[in-house]
């Protein structure tokens, strides 16, 4: 772990404030707990305050995807998380049953290729949310971040230098007053940090409301197993709704979540007792009298909403609070992951000096329009399959997640920017603002991905030729105010053996070109090849630099 970033200020010791932390995280559940551990993890300081007493009991949607796993690999996250996942034992079937032992009168393909794609050297996880919120917290903390439960936001105001907060100790009353370079809400989808700052949103509310039971069901695994489903849809004279099945691991055995819709105009959540539950959840099983123990019962609304914006001055809003989408696809979770990753380094860069505050801005700028294309997406997929079933279904999980480009931003574009917003990772070649593609690299003795490069710093990578890339970077890093990684991947020597001479097709550069990869994973400038000698290879990538951070002029040079 790198060594915290703390504040020096001196409102630090005034008694106008209990405590201070450069970033004040509220909100527990999956991308607060991992904006915590991002944060941490790049050596930033967090407070994160949850008004719950732990974390979920209620597993949700399941399921992290290739691109995912990446980012928590990044942070050292993936043999914990690995350790407690369970076997990606179910198939991709999605059965349309009057009940789950019935005959299928249709059947509805998942599409599992964000989960496992040659994209990427990692696999997916079929973790469920409350599993992974057992494993986040330890991380987080490990990595150096604060965690208080029961603990929830009473008030805040913001000024130009900071956020002035209230916060609440729940079970004892007692408050405390925290002052914090920036505010993330990651509160979820009714955010009340999002209300207080007046942020409208657009998109579809009241697509749908549910009831969600949670149950125990000795061997109706292998029911799910024999049928090579993930889940089923289902009607008959009792029930209609979903039956989703959650495989165990060393955490907890399995469990199963029968969605049912309800009108809340109509009856009230707690006229969903365990007796009314039962046998809505045998008839959905089809095997009458079947043992069951219902755990929970909990309601939710499916909404398609956007916020207007992600950023009011020194707040930021993450996950549900920034966007909330229909389950279809399970890319909600993975989709906010992203935008953590997205905003911590950011933030990070600016919080250690490395960059102008204007960098903040382009988190929204990136990740809005990226939030409008999913959403409207996840949409369709699941209206198409409710009310069209499985005809006509187009959307790719694998593009929407991993395929997909910032077209303003944090980059610095190229010419030809007459480019789509997503499509399937493998027809991207290293341009500004998308993924940086994995190459397979020989590293002495042991095999790498590119991608095991990058996560905490800009990284550069320079071609089999581009020796006068090497010297630039070499004589701009006793004067450099970001730590820059720098690789040389060459063909038969070189800190990195290309041994497929896969690299420069990748990327899209010749033998002489370099690529400036971003902290988390994005190309932010490439050139595809350069015949300058040192000092205007220097000067190309001073530029570069300057405008990825937001320097206004070549202001790069300068120390740490």
């Amino acid at each position: 772990m790198k060594e915290g970033f703390s504040m020096n200020s001196n409102f630090c010791n005034s008694p106008q404030y209990d405590e201070a932390t450069p970033v004040l995280i509220v909100g527990g559940s999956l991308i607060g707990l991992s904006m915590s551990l991002l944060l941490s993890r790049q050596g930033i300081d967090t407070l994160l305050v949850e008004r719950h007493p732990g974390t979920s009991i209620h597993p949700r949607v399941a399921s992290l995807t290739a691109r995912t796993m990446e980012i928590f690999r990044t942070v050292g996250a993936e043999s914990a998380i690995r350790r407690v996942e369970p076997a990606f034992s179910l198939g991709s079937n999605v059965p349309l049953a009057e009940s789950l032992v019935e005959e299928p009168i249709d059947n509805l393909m998942e599409d599992f290729s964000a989960y496992f794609t040659d994209a990427s050297p990692v696999k997916g996880s079929l973790i469920a949310q409350d599993v992974l919120e057992s494993v986040l917290p330890a991380l987080a903390a490990e990595a150096g971040g604060k965690l208080r439960y029961e603990t929830e936001l009473v008030d805040f105001k913001q000024d130009v230098d900071g956020v002035s907060a209230t916060i609440q100790d729940i079970v004892s009353g007692t408050k405390r007053r925290v002052r914090a370079q920036y505010l993330i809400a990651a509160d979820g989808s009714r955010s009340r940090i999002r209300k207080k700052l007046g942020i409208g949103h657009h998109g579809a509310d009241g697509l749908g409301h549910n009831i969600s039971i949670l149950f125990g069901a000795t061997g109706l695994m292998e029911e799910f197993r024999n049928r090579e489903a993930v889940m089923c849809f289902l009607a008959n004279d009792t029930v209609a709704g979903a039956l989703t099945a959650y495989p165990g691991s060393i955490v907890r055995p399995d469990v199963f979540r029968l969605d049912v819709p309800y009108d809340p105009d109509e009856e009230a959540v707690d006229d969903f007792t365990k007796d009314r539950c039962l046998p809505l959840i045998q008839a959905a099983i089809g095997i009458p009298n079947f043992p069951v123990q219902v755990k929970t019962i909990l309601p939710w609304e499916m909404v398609a909403r956007i916020s207007d914006r992600f950023q009011q001055g020194r707040v930021f809003l993450v996950g549900d609070a920034a966007r909330a989408q229909p389950p279809t696809g399970a890319l909600g979770g993975n989709t906010g992951i992203a935008e953590a990753q997205n905003l911590a380094w950011k933030l990070a860069a600016v919080l250690r000096g490395e960059a102008k505050q204007k960098l903040l801005d382009t988190y929204d700028m990136e990740r809005r329009p990226l939030a409008d294309f999913t959403v409207e997406q996840v949409t369709q997929l699941s209206q198409q399959r409710f009310n069209e079933g499985s005809e006509g279904i187009t959307v790719d999980t694998l593009a929407i997640n991993m395929g997909f480009r910032y077209n303003v931003g944090a980059i610095v574009q190229e010419n030809d920017e007459n480019l789509p917003l997503v499509q399937r990772p493998e027809f991207w070649t290293g341009q500004p603002g998308t993924r940086a593609p994995h190459v397979a690299l020989q590293h002495q003795d042991e095999k790498i991905s590119i991608l095991d490069l990058f996560g905490s710093c800009f990284v550069l990578l320079v071609g089999p030729e581009g020796q006068n890339w090497l010297n630039a970077a070499k004589c701009m890093s006793d004067e450099l105010r970001l730590l820059l990684d720098v690789y040389w991947i060459g063909t038969h020597a070189g800190d990195l053996i290309d041994q497929e001479n896969a690299f420069c097709d990748a990327y899209g550069v010749t033998r002489t070109g370099a690529v400036l990869v971003r902290p988390d994973g994005f190309v932010g400038w490439r050139s595809r090849g350069s015949n300058g000698d040192v000092q205007e290879c220097e000067g190309e990538l001073s530029q570069a630099l300057s405008k990825l951070l937001f320097h206004s002029e070549h202001k790069i040079k300068g120390g740490r």
